[in-house]
């Protein structure tokens, strides 16, 4: 069952504090092992949060709200299928942000 919480200050805003899509840390995950064999890409922070957002918006996202939930997800995703779908986003984007940078190759 899902647990509301109810915030006061807000007066009946629920608040989303302590959801995490999980699939971030497995994006930058890669991201971080993938970029320093590839040189000759932009690895800058907004070219890094570029990728990231491009591959996260074409995954499945999979929120948690505790350390249970995240241990479950790391069991779904250590089939060879879930860690070739993120690894296939991971490449796409950072392919295609690479190519197409959003700054000047100066910055």
């Amino acid at each position: 069952m899902y647990e509301v919480h109810y915030d006061k200050q807000k007066k009946g805003v629920h608040s989303m504090e302590g959801l995490k899509n999980i699939m971030e840390d497995d994006v930058e995950y890669q991201l971080k092992k993938l970029l320093p064999t590839m040189p000759e890409i932009c690895s800058c922070e907004a070219c890094r949060l570029d990728m990231a957002t491009y591959a996260l918006n074409r995954l499945k996202p999979n929120y948690v709200r505790t350390d249970t939930g995240a241990l479950f997800h790391k069991l779904n995703t250590s089939s060879t299928q879930a860690k070739t779908e993120i690894l296939t986003a991971v490449v796409t984007a950072i392919n295609i942000i690479g190519s197409h940078p959003h700054h000047d190759e100066n910055e």
